[in-house]
Protein backbone atom coordinates (compact mmCIF):
# COMPACT_ATOMS: atom_id res chain seq x y z
CA UNK A 1 0.00 0.00 0.00
CA UNK A 2 2.78 2.37 0.72
CA UNK A 3 4.44 1.72 -2.27
CA UNK A 4 1.69 2.66 -4.28
CA UNK A 5 0.67 5.36 -2.21
CA UNK A 6 4.00 7.28 -2.84
CA UNK A 7 2.86 7.71 -6.61
CA UNK A 8 -0.25 9.11 -4.89
CA UNK A 9 2.06 11.92 -3.40
CA UNK A 10 4.35 12.09 -6.29
CA UNK A 11 1.31 13.10 -8.89
CA UNK A 12 -0.20 16.19 -5.78
CA UNK A 13 3.31 17.43 -6.23
CA UNK A 14 3.29 17.15 -9.91
CA UNK A 15 0.06 19.05 -10.28
CA UNK A 16 1.11 21.42 -7.12
CA UNK A 17 4.31 22.33 -9.65
CA UNK A 18 2.29 23.11 -12.66
CA UNK A 19 0.41 26.05 -10.60
CA UNK A 20 3.80 27.50 -10.15
CA UNK A 21 4.91 27.35 -13.49
CA UNK A 22 1.84 28.41 -14.97
CA UNK A 23 2.03 31.86 -12.78
CA UNK A 24 5.37 32.15 -13.37
CA UNK A 25 5.44 31.90 -17.57
CA UNK A 26 2.06 33.52 -17.75
CA UNK A 27 3.07 37.07 -17.64
CA UNK A 28 5.84 36.43 -20.44
CA UNK A 29 3.22 36.71 -23.41
CA UNK A 30 1.54 39.69 -22.41
CA UNK A 31 5.15 41.72 -22.10
CA UNK A 32 4.44 43.13 -25.68
CA UNK A 33 1.01 43.98 -24.50
CA UNK A 34 2.38 45.92 -21.41
CA UNK A 35 5.32 47.52 -23.55
CA UNK A 36 2.81 48.81 -26.07
CA UNK A 37 -0.50 49.76 -23.92
CA UNK A 38 0.97 50.68 -20.96
CA UNK A 39 3.81 52.60 -22.52
CA UNK A 40 6.47 50.22 -20.12
CA UNK A 41 9.86 49.67 -20.86
CA UNK A 42 11.16 46.44 -21.41
CA UNK A 43 13.36 46.96 -18.26
CA UNK A 44 10.10 47.85 -16.18
CA UNK A 45 8.39 44.33 -17.41
CA UNK A 46 11.62 42.72 -16.87
CA UNK A 47 10.83 43.81 -13.40
CA UNK A 48 7.15 42.39 -12.99
CA UNK A 49 8.39 39.00 -14.34
CA UNK A 50 11.29 39.22 -12.09
CA UNK A 51 8.77 40.10 -8.83
CA UNK A 52 7.79 36.96 -8.74
CA UNK A 53 11.26 35.82 -8.21
CA UNK A 54 12.12 38.16 -5.02
CA UNK A 55 10.00 36.74 -2.35
CA UNK A 56 10.34 33.41 -4.32
CA UNK A 57 13.87 33.02 -3.60
CA UNK A 58 13.68 34.82 -0.53
CA UNK A 59 11.30 32.51 0.66
CA UNK A 60 13.33 29.33 -0.39
CA UNK A 61 15.51 28.95 2.92
CA UNK A 62 12.86 29.62 5.41
CA UNK A 63 10.49 27.06 3.60
CA UNK A 64 13.04 24.74 3.75
CA UNK A 65 13.37 24.77 7.77
CA UNK A 66 9.95 25.02 8.20
CA UNK A 67 8.95 22.24 6.00
CA UNK A 68 11.67 20.08 7.65
CA UNK A 69 9.52 21.11 11.20
CA UNK A 70 6.22 21.04 10.49
CA UNK A 71 5.75 18.72 7.13
CA UNK A 72 4.88 19.68 3.35
CA UNK A 73 1.36 19.53 3.90
CA UNK A 74 0.91 22.50 5.89
CA UNK A 75 3.33 24.39 4.02
CA UNK A 76 2.00 23.64 0.45
CA UNK A 77 -1.52 24.60 1.70
CA UNK A 78 -0.39 27.68 2.83
CA UNK A 79 0.94 29.02 -0.16
CA UNK A 80 -1.46 27.52 -2.31
CA UNK A 81 -3.81 30.01 -0.77
CA UNK A 82 -1.24 32.88 -1.22
CA UNK A 83 -0.83 32.04 -4.77
CA UNK A 84 -4.60 32.63 -5.58
CA UNK A 85 -4.20 35.70 -3.92
CA UNK A 86 -2.20 37.16 -5.45
CA UNK A 87 -2.81 36.01 -9.03
CA UNK A 88 -6.75 37.90 -8.59
CA UNK A 89 -4.71 40.73 -7.07
CA UNK A 90 -2.61 41.01 -10.59
CA UNK A 91 -5.46 40.56 -12.33
CA UNK A 92 -7.52 43.32 -11.01
CA UNK A 93 -3.89 45.47 -10.53
CA UNK A 94 -4.43 49.31 -11.91
CA UNK A 95 -0.79 50.76 -11.62
CA UNK A 96 2.65 49.59 -11.95
CA UNK A 97 3.14 49.35 -8.42
CA UNK A 98 0.51 47.49 -7.77
CA UNK A 99 1.56 44.99 -10.76
CA UNK A 100 4.94 44.70 -8.58
CA UNK A 101 3.49 43.79 -5.44
CA UNK A 102 0.82 41.32 -6.36
CA UNK A 103 3.40 39.75 -8.35
CA UNK A 104 5.39 39.47 -5.25
CA UNK A 105 2.43 37.87 -3.32
CA UNK A 106 2.33 35.14 -6.46
CA UNK A 107 6.24 34.56 -5.91
CA UNK A 108 5.54 33.65 -1.96
CA UNK A 109 2.71 31.30 -2.72
CA UNK A 110 4.25 29.43 -5.75
CA UNK A 111 7.69 29.06 -3.31
CA UNK A 112 6.59 26.35 -1.69
CA UNK A 113 5.90 24.16 -3.48
CA UNK A 114 9.38 22.39 -5.33
CA UNK A 115 11.20 22.50 -1.68
CA UNK A 116 8.08 20.41 0.15
CA UNK A 117 7.81 18.24 -2.95
CA UNK A 118 11.43 17.33 -2.61
CA UNK A 119 11.40 16.46 0.90
CA UNK A 120 8.53 14.05 -0.04
CA UNK A 121 10.69 12.25 -2.83
CA UNK A 122 13.08 12.11 -0.20
CA UNK A 123 11.10 10.24 2.04
CA UNK A 124 9.23 7.78 0.19
CA UNK A 125 11.34 7.16 -2.69
CA UNK A 126 15.12 5.69 -2.19
CA UNK A 127 18.31 7.18 -3.92
CA UNK A 128 18.35 5.37 -6.97
CA UNK A 129 14.35 6.69 -8.21
CA UNK A 130 14.76 10.34 -6.82
CA UNK A 131 16.04 11.22 -10.42
CA UNK A 132 12.75 10.16 -12.11
CA UNK A 133 10.70 11.27 -9.39
CA UNK A 134 11.83 14.91 -9.64
CA UNK A 135 12.23 14.40 -13.19
CA UNK A 136 8.10 13.93 -13.20
CA UNK A 137 7.65 16.87 -10.43
CA UNK A 138 9.57 18.90 -13.19
CA UNK A 139 7.76 18.23 -16.09
CA UNK A 140 4.66 19.35 -14.06
CA UNK A 141 6.20 22.61 -13.85
CA UNK A 142 6.97 22.06 -17.95
CA UNK A 143 3.05 21.54 -18.36
CA UNK A 144 1.95 24.44 -16.52
CA UNK A 145 4.44 26.75 -18.18
CA UNK A 146 3.41 25.39 -21.84
CA UNK A 147 -0.13 26.11 -20.87
CA UNK A 148 0.40 29.42 -19.22
CA UNK A 149 2.63 30.17 -22.58
CA UNK A 150 -0.01 29.39 -24.83
CA UNK A 151 -3.38 29.84 -23.35
CA UNK A 152 -3.19 33.44 -21.58
CA UNK A 153 -2.38 35.06 -25.06
CA UNK A 154 -5.20 33.52 -26.54
CA UNK A 155 -7.40 34.19 -23.69
CA UNK A 156 -6.54 37.50 -23.44
CA UNK A 157 -7.45 38.44 -26.75
CA UNK A 158 -10.64 36.90 -26.53
CA UNK A 159 -11.39 38.60 -23.14
CA UNK A 160 -8.74 41.07 -22.14
CA UNK A 161 -5.81 40.01 -20.25
CA UNK A 162 -7.49 40.62 -16.77
CA UNK A 163 -9.79 38.04 -17.01
CA UNK A 164 -7.40 35.62 -18.94
CA UNK A 165 -4.97 36.09 -15.80
CA UNK A 166 -7.43 36.02 -12.94
CA UNK A 167 -8.89 32.32 -14.69
CA UNK A 168 -5.29 30.79 -13.32
CA UNK A 169 -6.57 31.37 -9.71
CA UNK A 170 -9.11 28.47 -10.69
CA UNK A 171 -6.47 25.80 -10.73
CA UNK A 172 -4.89 26.93 -7.73
CA UNK A 173 -7.84 26.41 -5.63
CA UNK A 174 -8.29 23.23 -6.99
CA UNK A 175 -4.64 21.89 -6.22
CA UNK A 176 -5.25 23.50 -2.85
CA UNK A 177 -8.14 20.94 -2.42
CA UNK A 178 -5.99 17.59 -3.86
CA UNK A 179 -2.96 19.05 -1.05
CA UNK A 180 -5.65 19.32 1.74
CA UNK A 181 -7.62 15.84 0.81
CA UNK A 182 -4.79 13.83 -0.45
CA UNK A 183 -1.81 14.44 1.50
CA UNK A 184 -3.30 13.70 4.99
CA UNK A 185 -0.53 10.83 5.56
CA UNK A 186 2.30 12.63 4.27
CA UNK A 187 3.43 12.61 8.19
CA UNK A 188 3.44 8.88 7.92
CA UNK A 189 6.12 9.02 5.40
CA UNK A 190 9.50 9.24 7.41
CA UNK A 191 7.97 5.93 8.98
CA UNK A 192 7.67 4.39 5.77
CA UNK A 193 11.11 5.98 4.55
CA UNK A 194 13.27 5.34 7.32
CA UNK A 195 14.06 8.98 7.99
CA UNK A 196 14.99 10.39 11.07
CA UNK A 197 12.71 12.34 13.25
CA UNK A 198 12.49 15.58 12.59
CA UNK A 199 14.92 18.30 12.77
CA UNK A 200 15.82 20.67 15.36
CA UNK A 201 18.24 23.57 15.04
CA UNK A 202 20.91 23.92 13.21
CA UNK A 203 19.94 22.55 10.24
CA UNK A 204 20.57 25.36 8.07
CA UNK A 205 24.05 25.25 9.49
CA UNK A 206 24.54 21.70 8.89
CA UNK A 207 23.21 21.87 5.23
CA UNK A 208 25.80 25.11 4.32
CA UNK A 209 28.93 23.23 6.41
CA UNK A 210 28.27 20.61 3.03
CA UNK A 211 30.89 21.89 0.60
CA UNK A 212 29.72 20.12 -2.05
CA UNK A 213 26.56 22.30 -2.17
CA UNK A 214 28.57 25.98 -3.15
CA UNK A 215 29.72 25.34 -6.56
CA UNK A 216 26.52 23.71 -7.24
CA UNK A 217 25.01 26.92 -5.71
CA UNK A 218 27.01 28.91 -8.43
CA UNK A 219 26.14 26.89 -11.16
CA UNK A 220 22.18 27.20 -11.06
CA UNK A 221 22.73 31.14 -10.02
CA UNK A 222 23.75 31.61 -13.27
CA UNK A 223 22.75 28.27 -15.05
CA UNK A 224 19.06 29.79 -13.84
CA UNK A 225 19.32 33.49 -14.12
CA UNK A 226 20.31 33.39 -18.01
CA UNK A 227 17.76 30.65 -18.79
CA UNK A 228 15.00 32.48 -17.15
CA UNK A 229 16.41 35.56 -18.98
CA UNK A 230 15.82 33.68 -22.39
CA UNK A 231 12.45 32.59 -21.99
CA UNK A 232 10.93 35.74 -20.33
CA UNK A 233 12.11 37.95 -23.47
CA UNK A 234 11.75 34.89 -26.23
CA UNK A 235 7.97 36.12 -26.73
CA UNK A 236 8.55 39.64 -26.93
CA UNK A 237 11.26 38.90 -29.24
CA UNK A 238 9.35 36.87 -31.34
CA UNK A 239 6.86 39.94 -31.76
CA UNK A 240 8.74 42.72 -31.80
CA UNK A 241 11.83 41.54 -33.54
CA UNK A 242 10.16 38.59 -36.14
CA UNK A 243 6.81 39.62 -36.64
CA UNK A 244 4.48 36.95 -35.08
CA UNK A 245 1.57 37.54 -34.07
CA UNK A 246 1.16 37.40 -29.97
CA UNK A 247 -0.77 33.99 -29.99
CA UNK A 248 2.18 32.81 -32.33
CA UNK A 249 4.82 33.66 -30.02
CA UNK A 250 3.19 32.17 -27.38
CA UNK A 251 2.74 29.08 -28.69
CA UNK A 252 6.31 28.80 -30.31
CA UNK A 253 7.78 29.77 -26.30
CA UNK A 254 5.55 27.13 -24.87
CA UNK A 255 7.34 24.72 -27.78
CA UNK A 256 10.44 25.05 -25.32
CA UNK A 257 8.48 24.11 -22.09
CA UNK A 258 6.74 21.32 -23.90
CA UNK A 259 9.85 20.35 -24.75
CA UNK A 260 11.22 20.00 -20.97
CA UNK A 261 7.59 18.19 -20.41
CA UNK A 262 9.58 15.00 -21.66
CA UNK A 263 13.31 16.10 -21.27
CA UNK A 264 13.06 16.41 -17.72
CA UNK A 265 11.79 13.18 -16.52
CA UNK A 266 13.89 11.50 -19.35
CA UNK A 267 17.11 12.85 -17.76
CA UNK A 268 16.10 11.97 -14.16
CA UNK A 269 15.35 8.75 -15.91
CA UNK A 270 18.77 8.57 -17.25
CA UNK A 271 20.74 9.44 -14.00
CA UNK A 272 19.30 6.60 -12.25
CA UNK A 273 19.72 4.01 -14.44
CA UNK A 274 23.69 4.93 -15.17
CA UNK A 275 23.64 5.79 -11.65
CA UNK A 276 25.03 9.14 -12.17
CA UNK A 277 23.62 12.07 -12.82
CA UNK A 278 27.25 14.85 -13.33
CA UNK A 279 27.14 13.72 -16.94
CA UNK A 280 23.81 14.21 -17.92
CA UNK A 281 23.62 17.62 -15.90
CA UNK A 282 26.51 19.11 -17.74
CA UNK A 283 25.43 17.99 -21.18
CA UNK A 284 22.14 19.87 -20.80
CA UNK A 285 23.97 22.83 -19.58
CA UNK A 286 26.46 22.73 -22.28
CA UNK A 287 23.82 22.70 -24.71
CA UNK A 288 21.78 25.13 -23.43
CA UNK A 289 24.82 27.85 -23.74
CA UNK A 290 24.07 26.15 -27.84
CA UNK A 291 20.64 26.55 -27.61
CA UNK A 292 20.64 30.08 -26.29
CA UNK A 293 23.02 30.99 -29.58
CA UNK A 294 21.18 30.18 -31.63
CA UNK A 295 18.59 31.90 -31.00
CA UNK A 296 20.31 34.75 -30.82
CA UNK A 297 22.32 34.50 -34.25
CA UNK A 298 20.31 31.88 -36.21
CA UNK A 299 16.95 31.76 -35.74
CA UNK A 300 14.75 34.28 -36.71
CA UNK A 301 14.93 33.24 -40.28
CA UNK A 302 12.88 29.76 -39.62
CA UNK A 303 9.23 30.60 -40.12
CA UNK A 304 6.73 29.19 -37.38
CA UNK A 305 7.02 25.64 -37.89
CA UNK A 306 10.99 25.59 -38.41
CA UNK A 307 11.17 28.09 -35.11
CA UNK A 308 8.30 25.85 -32.81
CA UNK A 309 10.53 22.54 -33.82
CA UNK A 310 13.99 24.43 -32.65
CA UNK A 311 12.32 25.75 -29.40
CA UNK A 312 10.89 22.13 -28.87
CA UNK A 313 14.44 20.54 -29.32
CA UNK A 314 16.00 23.32 -27.32
CA UNK A 315 13.49 22.14 -24.54
CA UNK A 316 14.13 18.38 -25.19
CA UNK A 317 18.10 18.96 -24.52
CA UNK A 318 17.89 20.66 -21.66
CA UNK A 319 16.24 18.43 -19.37
CA UNK A 320 19.50 17.74 -17.33
CA UNK A 321 19.48 21.12 -16.24
CA UNK A 322 17.59 19.64 -13.22
CA UNK A 323 19.30 17.18 -11.42
CA UNK A 324 21.24 19.65 -9.59
CA UNK A 325 18.23 19.72 -7.34
CA UNK A 326 18.24 16.10 -6.89
CA UNK A 327 21.92 15.61 -6.08
CA UNK A 328 22.01 18.33 -3.54
CA UNK A 329 19.14 16.44 -1.15
CA UNK A 330 21.70 13.31 -2.03
CA UNK A 331 24.61 15.45 -0.17
CA UNK A 332 22.59 15.60 2.65
CA UNK A 333 20.79 13.30 5.61
CA UNK A 334 17.25 12.79 4.38
CA UNK A 335 15.83 14.81 7.53
CA UNK A 336 17.70 18.10 5.88
CA UNK A 337 16.34 17.78 2.33
CA UNK A 338 14.01 20.48 2.16
CA UNK A 339 16.67 22.53 3.98
CA UNK A 340 19.39 21.79 1.36
CA UNK A 341 16.43 21.86 -1.82
CA UNK A 342 15.38 25.36 -0.12
CA UNK A 343 19.11 26.78 -0.36
CA UNK A 344 19.98 25.40 -3.86
CA UNK A 345 16.52 26.73 -4.95
CA UNK A 346 17.10 30.29 -3.17
CA UNK A 347 20.88 30.20 -4.78
CA UNK A 348 18.75 29.65 -8.44
CA UNK A 349 16.16 32.21 -7.97
CA UNK A 350 18.90 34.66 -7.00
CA UNK A 351 20.03 34.75 -10.36
CA UNK A 352 17.05 34.64 -12.04
CA UNK A 353 15.83 37.72 -9.84
CA UNK A 354 18.17 40.05 -11.17
CA UNK A 355 19.40 38.62 -14.90
CA UNK A 356 15.82 39.20 -16.43
CA UNK A 357 15.85 42.87 -15.58
CA UNK A 358 19.82 43.23 -16.94
CA UNK A 359 18.49 40.98 -20.03
CA UNK A 360 15.26 43.97 -20.69
CA UNK A 361 18.12 46.82 -20.22
CA UNK A 362 20.25 45.87 -22.67
CA UNK A 363 16.76 45.57 -24.94
CA UNK A 364 15.95 49.16 -23.99
CA UNK A 365 20.08 50.80 -24.65
CA UNK A 366 20.55 48.57 -27.73
CA UNK A 367 17.49 47.79 -29.37
CA UNK A 368 18.58 44.16 -29.94
CA UNK A 369 17.16 40.86 -28.93
CA UNK A 370 20.07 38.87 -30.31
CA UNK A 371 22.57 40.91 -28.09
CA UNK A 372 20.94 40.31 -25.14
CA UNK A 373 20.09 36.81 -26.09
CA UNK A 374 24.34 36.34 -26.25
CA UNK A 375 24.74 37.68 -22.90
CA UNK A 376 21.80 35.09 -21.60
CA UNK A 377 24.11 32.82 -23.81
CA UNK A 378 27.43 34.13 -22.04
CA UNK A 379 25.74 33.68 -18.22
CA UNK A 380 24.79 30.00 -19.22
CA UNK A 381 28.50 29.58 -20.48
CA UNK A 382 29.61 30.28 -17.10
CA UNK A 383 27.24 28.03 -15.27
CA UNK A 384 29.09 24.88 -17.20
CA UNK A 385 32.18 25.99 -16.27
CA UNK A 386 30.82 26.12 -12.61
CA UNK A 387 28.98 22.76 -13.55
CA UNK A 388 32.23 21.33 -14.10
CA UNK A 389 33.60 21.75 -9.98
CA UNK A 390 29.97 19.83 -8.94
CA UNK A 391 30.95 16.83 -7.52
CA UNK A 392 28.72 13.50 -7.63
CA UNK A 393 26.72 12.60 -4.91
CA UNK A 394 26.55 9.89 -2.79
CA UNK A 395 23.91 7.31 -3.94
CA UNK A 396 23.67 5.47 -0.04
CA UNK A 397 21.19 8.64 1.61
Amino acid sequence: MADRYRWVVLSVTVVAFMQTHLHRMAFAPLIPTFVSDLGLSYAAAGTIQTAYFWTYALAQVPIGVIADRWGARRVMAACAITLAIGGLAFAISTSYAASIVSRMVVGLGAAAVWVPGMQLITRWFPPGERGRAAGLMSSGGGLGGTLGLVLVPVASALLGWRLAYGLTVVPALATLVLILVVLRRETAASVVAGASAPVGQGALRRVLAVRAIWPLNVNVIFSYGGWFSFVTFLPAFLVRGVGFSHAEAGLITGCVTAGTVVSWPLAGFMSDRLGRRRPVFLFSQFVSVLGLLFFAVGASGLGLIGMGVAAFVTGLLVGGMILPFVMVVDYVPRELAATAAGVTNGACFAGAMVLPIAMGRIVDVTGSFAIAFLVAAAVQAAAFVAGLFVAEPSRSS
